[in-house]
């Protein structure tokens, strides 16, 4: 069973920024849809599990940027998950320039849950945990530890989510959570921020009509974003690893 998904594409329009380079939520959907695509090659697709009662659930995801593809350039893009723990595992994801070289690499912490229960599913149950797996790691390292405590920190910003934020689980896509924490800044902001690495922490659902908040906290090598919601629980943490 093939256990890595790779091809070329070339960097549409509709994924770059003012900067003509891919955008960051560009490159958080580019690798959404492989893994989605893969998943569903390896008969775990978001339609067979929702069949079941369950669902995918991304608890952690990181992207270390060394350089952003230009506009129509070609690059080659790769997913490939890691041989499962009992109930989550990472899956690994890569975009290379056309020298082979990674300009992008990345990491999703997942894990399946059970829409009845609430709880997280036995991927040996479901998942074809038998298959070989590829072994390269890339974004290597643990994922950051974050405090969701954001008492006393200044707003940077603020969201009420939208019709064009929901997917098909019905509440806030992954990736709308950092498009929306990005836009609370300007382009002349984010050029000088610089971002070379973003990593997010869910830790709860935001669903459409819900007021958020953001706050900011400074760090050695850049900020840490808490999306609050209305009943001051922490929806999710995003921290920016800026090179000014």
């Amino acid at each position: 069973m093939e256990n890595r998904l790779e091809r070329q594409i070339k960097i549409p329009l509709s994924s770059v920024d003012n900067t003509n380079t891919m955008s960051i939520v560009g490159i958080f959907n580019t690798f959404m849809d492989l893994a989605t695509e893969h998943g569903d090659m390896l008969g775990v697709g978001m339609d067979r599990l929702s069949a079941k009662g369950l669902i995918w659930v991304a608890a952690k995801t990181k992207f270390c940027i060394a350089q952003r593809p230009e506009m129509l350039q070609t690059v080659t893009v790769a997913t490939w998950p890691e041989t499962p723990s009992k109930i989550r595992f990472n899956r690994y994801y890569s975009m290379a320039d056309e020298s082979g070289r990674y300009i992008i690499e990345g990491k999703t912490e997942w894990a399946i849950l059970d829409l009845n229960t609430g709880r997280p599913h036995r991927l040996d149950e479901t998942y074809p945990v038998d298959m070989k797996h590829w072994d390269e790691v890339v974004c290597d390292g643990p994922f950051s530890r974050m405090s969701t405590d954001f008492d006393g920190c200044d707003e940077c910003g603020r969201h009420t989510v939208t019709s064009a934020d929901i997917d098909v689980s019905q509440h806030m896509n992954n990736a709308a959570y950092i498009r929306n924490v990005l836009g609370a800044f300007c382009c002349a902001q984010l050029e000088k921020m610089n971002i070379t690495e973003i990593e997010a922490a869910y830790r709860t659902q935001c669903f459409e009509g819900e007021h958020l908040v953001f706050k900011k906290r400074t760090i050695e090598n850049g900020l840490e974003i808490g999306v609050i919601k209305e009943d001051g629980k922490t929806a999710a943490v995003v921290k920016l690893v800026c090179n000014v």
